[in-house]
């Protein structure tokens, strides 16, 4: 049987959508067994994703390093950044993996939210990732609402779009807040453009 494989171009990008242009947030539950090879060739794109092992460890490759988790530890890897899955041990591996296009939290470009909370990490190429564990009170918080956020997304009750927004809201908001000294605020290279892109945003925005 054809495992199971992540689409990508000539430069690893993943071509599959995640979610959908109203609703970009999508949780996958994932077996590392029923990809080829069992697993997780290196990709990347745009979106931002949280991966949460279930069970088994779980190795991902950012760049040069390897971080390996287990349940009840996660990771949020960072826009455009090529990552990779494995087993560091061959055993069977199951992780959920929450991935969202970082605009449908902060809104326009240049909002105050997109410039003071989200931009020092999502332009920040120091910082590849983040990772989080159930023994730190933050890290166990963070879980709980991503599990909550899991949940909804399996049970889809009613207005559960807005439910996984607000919870994804405060996720980021701890992931950010508890990582002050990690993702600080930095002026990069490309200021002017980034001015004029928020000024441009600014002055037509995005109709409702």
């Amino acid at each position: 049987m054809a495992g199971k494989k992540i689409f990508v171009d000539e430069t690893r990008r993943e071509i599959s959508e995640h979610g959908t242009a109203g609703f970009p947030v999508t949780v996958n539950h994932d077996d590392l067994w029923m990809f080829e090879g069992k697993t997780v060739p290196v990709h990347w794109h745009s979106d931002l994703e949280i991966g949460l092992p279930r069970e088994g460890k779980a190795t991902y490759q950012i760049y040069q390093n390897r971080y390996t988790l287990k349940p009840g530890e996660g990771i949020l890897i960072n826009s455009n950044v090529p990552h990779s899955c494995c087993s560091p041990d061959n055993r069977r591996v199951k992780y959920h993996s929450i991935i969202l296009r970082p605009d449908f939290l902060y809104g326009d470009f240049g909002s105050d939210v997109e410039k003071n909370c989200f931009r020092p990490f999502l332009q920040n190429h120091a910082v590849p990732c983040l990772l989080f564990r159930s023994e730190d009170d933050c890290g166990k918080q963070l879980l709980q609402l991503l599990n909550q956020v899991d949940s909804l997304f399996c049970q889809r009750p009613p207005c559960f779009e807005l439910l996984i927004k607000g919870l994804l809201c405060q996720a980021f908001g701890l992931f950010f807040s508890s990582q002050s000294e990690t993702v600080t605020e930095f002026v990069p290279e490309n200021k002017i453009d980034l001015d004029r892109l928020e000024k441009n945003a600014l002055l037509h925005p995005h109709p409702l």
